[in-house]
């Protein structure tokens, strides 16, 4: 039987994301029991600047990616928005990947996943924005599946 290795740290996840050295960058490790990283990318040289929460729970093996500004269903103009996760608070919720294809594991770096994945969603946003057809892919499952991998609304 193989053995699967536990998941990084918070620290050593804050020491992965560290090593993008994106500007207007910042960590907040808070109480020991969760892994806040706030920067700002831009999908492309003429697309907006958007600043994003990385949300990472110890114990909870999805992290969460939010978009916190600018506001993305202002920028939509009340259409609903594709490939997002519902949740309690602020910034709209990116749904980056399928639970059930195993596109992403506990093992895998944020900075090779999570970030850069986040970045080519805001592209295809930027894209869809302007002409209204979402060309990102992707499948976003139904909400019982989304329960069962622990990804959608927040668990309390």
């Amino acid at each position: 039987m193989r053995r699967v290795p536990p998941p990084p740290s918070l620290a050593a996840r804050a020491l992965d994301l560290a090593s993008l050295q994106l500007a207007d960058s910042s960590f907040t490790l808070c109480s020991g029991k969760e892994l806040r990283f706030v920067f700002v990318v831009s999908p492309g040289p003429y697309a907006r600047r958007y600043r994003c929460l990385l949300r990472l729970k110890a114990g909870r093996k999805v992290p969460d990616l939010l978009v916190l500004e600018p506001d993305l269903s202002a920028l939509a103009n009340g259409k609903r928005l594709p490939h997002t996760y519902s949740h309690d608070g602020r910034g709209t919720k990116l749904c980056l990947w399928w639970p059930k294809a195993q596109e992403w594991s506990t093992g895998m770096k944020l900075s090779e996943t999570y970030i850069p994945w986040a970045v080519e969603w805001l592209g295809y946003f930027e894209e869809w924005l302007a002409t209204g057809k979402w060309t990102g892919g992707g499948e976003h499952p139904p909400s019982a599946a989304r329960r069962r991998y622990g990804v959608g609304r927040e668990a309390a």
